[in-house]
């Protein structure tokens, strides 16, 4: 490969690369509805994935290559590699950004969407990464006819792998999270490990035995749309089950920190986006930024009472929970057309 090859083949496989990763990233993103987590920590996540997490699988990967050496060079190695070495090192790797948030943002850990959304975040993050790196060598092996192959299915069929094998981990951590028994708390985050672990292996068995036999790629296309699917699922049912918490938890505030119409508001995605319009149009994007507020300070209220209400009393959560009831009430007093958010809900 001549320089110039080189160097316009790295830009567009930085393109090809970046682009698919970025929209994935932000249709996952958009399906945290009620309560954005943070964008630095999910940036950290990204950037874990991307880097730490790769290069620690590559280093593992090596060191466990040499043993393995023994099974010579034929299909038998590459399948072990492949679907029983790769899938263990690399879920491992990048489940480790996963026990960083837990150990040092435990609070921004509250349940199983939660998990799902960093989990999938560090994955986009390791297969930016390691897309860039097949692209390129599919160009020095192939050409560009190859590139264009490896483009089109890692970005585009496969683009989810990485985020749905990590996403299973994540929804093990964030169901461990709301668990009352040690059986949860312990079991759930191993047993999403495992389902990362095996989705992977799944996914990976495909592409070695598809030299083969064609016909195998399908194991690949097969696992990975019901890995997709499942996760679809899942992220379904924890969005219910938060609309049930704001439901539950806001009860009680009713005529304390929220009137009736807010609450009504509050409790529903078509209800918040209502509150948005309205506050646009009684008072500018200023009166959209107090109701953004008012919803997130809500929401992480109401996750902290239900963290309260599971594995109870805990003086540092309920200092939390003082600090979110007092950022609920402040922002509520900079509303400027109040009169107008209520007004919408009661037609």
């Amino acid at each position: 490969m001549d320089l110039a090859t080189f160097i316009l083949g790295l830009l567009l496989s930085v393109f090809a690369a970046v682009i698919p990763t970025a929209i994935w990233a932000s249709l996952v993103w958009w399906c945290d509805r009620y309560e954005r987590e943070p964008i630095p920590l999910l940036v950290v996540s990204f950037v874990w994935g991307a880097l730490p997490a790769v290069l620690l699988a590559l280093l593992l990967e090596t060191l466990l290559d040499v043993p393995g050496g023994g099974l010579g060079q034929g299909l038998v190695r590459e399948v072990v590699s492949a679907s029983a070495v790769a899938p263990i090192v690399e879920e491992l790797a990048k489940g480790g950004a996963l026990l960083l948030i837990l150990l040092f943002w435990r609070g921004e850990l509250d349940d199983v969407l939660d998990g799902i959304l960093y989990g999938a975040m560090i994955g986009f993050g390791f297969a930016m990464t390691e897309n860039l790196l097949y692209f390129m060598s599919a160009l020095s092996d192939g050409g560009w006819g190859e590139w264009g192959t490896v483009v089109f299915l890692r970005g585009v069929v496969f683009g989810l792998n990485h985020a749905f094998f990590t996403a299973f981990s994540g929804a093990g951590l964030g169901y461990a999270r709301l668990a009352r028994g040690r059986g949860g708390r312990y079991g759930a985050p191993l047993l999403g490990l495992g389902a990362a672990i095996l989705a992977h292996a799944v996914h990976n068995l495909g592409t070695p035995l598809s030299g083969v036999q064609t016909a195998a790629i399908l194991l690949s296309l097969v696992g990975d749309a019901g890995g997709v699917l499942l996760v679809a699922v899942m992220i379904g049912l924890a969005l219910r089950q938060e609309q049930r918490w704001l439901r539950t938890e806001l009860t009680d505030e009713i005529g304390r920190l929220l009137t009736a119409p807010e609450y009504e508001m509050l409790s529903s995605l078509r209800g918040r986006w209502r509150m948005l319009r309205q506050a646009r149009r009684a008072g500018g994007w200023q009166a959209v930024r107090a109701v953004s507020q008012l919803q997130q300070a809500a929401t992480e209220l109401v996750f902290s009472k239900q963290r309260t209400r599971t594995r109870g009393p805990d003086p540092q959560l309920a200092r939390r929970q003082d600090g979110f009831e007092s950022r609920l009430a402040a922002v509520r007093r900079v509303f400027e057309n109040p009169a107008g958010l209520r007004k919408e809900t009661q037609c």
